[in-house]
Formats: structure tokens, C-alpha cells, sequence
């Protein structure tokens, strides 16, 4: 990947990114309103086809190297019932991969991208139990502070992070710089679209990853906890196919046909 993100990093560096249309930023705190469901059939996980796999169950497209884009590896380490119904695991990128992933997807016509704010999409794939799991704790930091060493996760511009390197995270890193964070009250995050390959929920984190004051080489660690985990499989990912300029007007007031008929034209051209 490493050879793509020079391009990235000059359109990044001239990227204008405007607040206008979508879902307004949110600094801060997500809370329940910052949380979604997303209408049946709108977008599927790709598994790692047109997305970037932050959290799985499983290695299929956990290498988030399809076509122009190479990401970090996704944390595979989801539970998936059976006696594990708890999740406590992170996973660690850059900005420059998240600014070359937006450019390559959502382009502006003029070497930025249209996306200012990192949505993160939750495939619930529930089969027993509640159709439903429990989103407990959800932490983005700037910049943790490097693991001891030559550990690859304190570069990941730079490096390739790989599956096992992300599992071995969990909650061990200390530091940084809390950019957004889910507020007190544990979220249920239910199931929309049933069976596994499409988003059900959207968290809107207010994170604008084109921020000028954000430079490509800083680290981005996103954390979950999660529980009530009963038989299936969930996934977390960054979708190729819905930014959240598609989302009209605001999270509470969530245009459903006006977001159908934005996609079937983004279909249409992709």
C-alpha cells in the first residue's frame, strides 16, 4: 500500500473539507442520537471487498487489501457465542489510511474527498438469544503511547499491521489523546437486515479524518467492548459505499427513501 499513500497524503494535504449536507459532527461523545439503524438492504460488509474491516469474527477479508487500497489487518478476535459472549479488543490504524481510504472511495473530482466524519458501520449478526448485543464502551484515541520496542503497532503508516498484532492489543495501551467516546449508558445495537454481510447500525463519531491539524503518520486506536453476544458473528467496519453525507438530514430524522435512491445511484456509477 505504502507506494499509494504519497498520493493520498498530497490529496489529503489539498483536500477542502465543508460541513455542509449529512449528518452534522459531534465531537465528543456518542450518544444514542449519534447511533442509527441503517434501512434494510442499504449496505452489506463486503467482507473486505469495498470496506475496511476494523473487527470480525473470522480472517474472511480480514486483509482489507482489495484493489488500490491496503490497510491494517482487522481484529478477528469477535466472539461468536458458545461460552464467549464478551468482546474487550481494539484495533489500531493511521489517518493516512483512513484519508487514502475516503479519497479512493468518496472522491471530490479534485484529488479530496467528500466524507468529513468517520462513520463506523455495525453488522449485528445475532441467530440466538435477543437479536441484539450490547455496546458497553467504544474509545477512539489519537496517538496512545508506543508499545515497548520496535513494535509495528507504534507505526502503522508504515506497517502492515497484522491480524495477530491487533488481537494481542485488547485494552494493554495507555495514553493519547481521547477523541471520541461513547457517553455512560450502554447502547443495545440491534438487528436490522438479518443474517451476516450487511450494516445494521451507523456511529457517527464527529471524527473529521481530513482535519488539517491531524497529520498521516498519527495513530488512530479504536476500542469496543461489547457483550450479550449470543450465536453469529458481528462485524465493524468503515463502508466503501455509504458515507455519511448520504445520510439526510440529521441522525433522529433519518431519510430513508432519500438515502435508498442516493445509493442506487452510487450503485449505479460503481
Amino acid at each position: 500500500m505504502r507506494g499509494q499513500l504519497a498520493c493520498a497524503t498530497a490529496a489529503a494535504t489539498l483536500a477542502v473539507v465543508l460541513g455542509g449536507g449529512g449528518i452534522a459532527a459531534h465531537a465528543g461523545l456518542i450518544t444514542s442520537s449519534q447511533i442509527v439503524p441503517v434501512p434494510v438492504g442499504m449496505v452489506g460488509s463486503g467482507n473486505g471487498t469495498l470496506d475496511f474491516i476494523l473487527l470480525t469474527e473470522s480472517a474472511g477479508g480480514s486483509q482489507n487489501n482489495a484493489g488500490a487500497f491496503n490497510g491494517d489487518n482487522a481484529n478477528t478476535q469477535m466472539p461468536t457465542g458458545s461460552g464467549n459472549t464478551t468482546a474487550n479488543e481494539s484495533f489500531i490504524t493511521s489517518i493516512g489510511e483512513l484519508r487514502q481510504f475516503f479519497i479512493l472511495n468518496f472522491p471530490n473530482g479534485s484529488g479530496g474527498s467528500t466524507v468529513n466524519q468517520l462513520v463506523v458501520m455495525v453488522d449485528v449478526n445475532e441467530t440466538g438469544g435477543p437479536q441484539s448485543i450490547n455496546l458497553d464502551k467504544f474509545d477512539i484515541v489519537r496517538n496512545f503511547a508506543a508499545f515497548a520496542g520496535s513494535d509495528p503497532r507504534n507505526d502503522p503508516l508504515n506497517n502492515d499491521i497484522t491480524s495477530a498484532q491487533q488481537n494481542a492489543t485488547n485494552a494493554s495501551y495507555s495514553g493519547g489523546t481521547l477523541l471520541a467516546n461513547l457517553d455512560a449508558s450502554p447502547k443495545v445495537l440491534g438487528q436490522v437486515s438479518v443474517g451476516a454481510g450487511h450494516a445494521d447500525q451507523a456511529i457517527f463519531t464527529g471524527i473529521n479524518p481530513f482535519d488539517p491539524t491531524y497529520s498521516n503518520s498519527d495513530r488512530i486506536l479504536l476500542h469496543w467492548e461489547s457483550s450479550d453476544h449470543d450465536n453469529g458473528g458481528e462485524t465493524i467496519f468503515i463502508s466503501g459505499t455509504l458515507g455519511p453525507q448520504d445520510f439526510v438530514p440529521e441522525p433522529g430524522s433519518l431519510g430513508v427513501l432519500g438515502l435508498a435512491g442516493t445509493l442506487a445511484a452510487r450503485r449505479k456509477r460503481k
